[in-house]
């Protein structure tokens, strides 16, 4: 399998389930939604926890917002490891 393929499912995988878990899903959509929506990325305005088949776009999109999004609710440890 390709390199770039295996990262963007692990971040999907992992590192968004673990933010999911540690923020919240009802948060973590509200914060997704209220998002200024910005050309060339999608705008998730029904959040992100009910996805259940992302394109590695998508994959890419989440991965640009997730770590802002998330950075005053989650631990200084799971910052580190997203």
């Amino acid at each position: 399998p390709e390199a770039l393929h295996e990262w963007h499912k692990r971040f999907w995988d992992h590192e968004v389930q673990w933010a999911i878990n540690i923020v919240g899903a009802a948060e973590l959509n509200f914060r997704f939604s209220v998002l200024q929506p910005v050309t060339g990325f999608r705008h998730f305005g029904e959040g992100i926890s009910h996805l259940k088949k992302v394109t590695g776009k998508i994959q890419r999109d989440i991965q640009c917002y997730l770590v802002p999004i998330i950075a005053s609710a989650a631990p200084p440890g799971i910052m580190l490891a997203i």
